[in-house]
């Protein structure tokens, strides 16, 4: 419950704004998204081949201790309008209803509920995404790349430096995104490949 209200706190201040916690309000195992660092990123089936896309804007919260993983939070709010696949009309039509319906769902959420340790430095991140109109859990395999001093000690002293990757998969027909006649048509997968690349800041 203390995880969530900060969370309105952050959504409150920020919105979806690209910038991060402010180092005052940063706690032992709280870190920022370095947005010039961080992606997240799609691929879904087209006839024979993949098309690839980002989400140009997006923010989130992380909580995280190396010594007690198990008790990390991951917050990560998209907006749905920043879809880009670097063709303009696709985009537009990704983002009308018969896609993302990005004017009654703007944003796109996933909210962590629970941790559990992996091999190696590997976790499983258990939460709920929220896509349209609809919130389904999902198992998000988390692969924690390491933690380092900033080596630009003279412009960011004391920072430290969290990576975070995670690649998982979802159905697209189970969030109300295209319609099954795309797959009968042998234009569209269901399946959508999600990849989340990060490196986070701790001031």
């Amino acid at each position: 419950m203390f995880f969530y209200l900060k969370i309105l706190v952050f959504l409150f201040c920020l919105g979806l704004a690209p910038g991060a916690v402010s180092a005052a309000g940063a706690a032992s195992g709280q870190w920022e998204i370095d947005m010039e660092h961080s992606t997240v990123g799609f691929r879904i089936r087209h006839i024979v081949g993949y098309v690839p896309g980002v989400f140009s804007r997006f923010s989130g919260q992380v909580e995280y201790d190396p010594a007690r993983p198990e008790q990390g939070q991951f917050y990560l709010l998209i907006d749905s309008s920043s879809v880009h696949t670097g063709v303009p009309a696709r985009d537009e039509h990704l983002r009308s209803p018969d896609f993302l319906d990005v004017e009654r769902s703007p944003k796109m959420i996933f909210s962590s509920r629970k941790v559990l340790r992996a091999d190696g430095n590997n976790l499983i991140v258990i939460g709920d995404l929220t896509i349209r109109d609809v919130t389904a859990e999902v198992r998000v395999p988390l692969q924690v790349l390491g933690i380092a001093d900033h080596p630009f000690v003279d412009k960011m002293p004391g920072v430290r430096v969290l990576g975070l990757q995670a690649s998982f998969s979802i159905n697209r027909l189970d969030y109300h995104v295209g319609s099954e006649e795309w797959t009968r048509m042998g234009i569209m997968g269901e399946t959508v490949d999600l990849t989340i690349d990060m490196e986070l800041l701790q001031r």
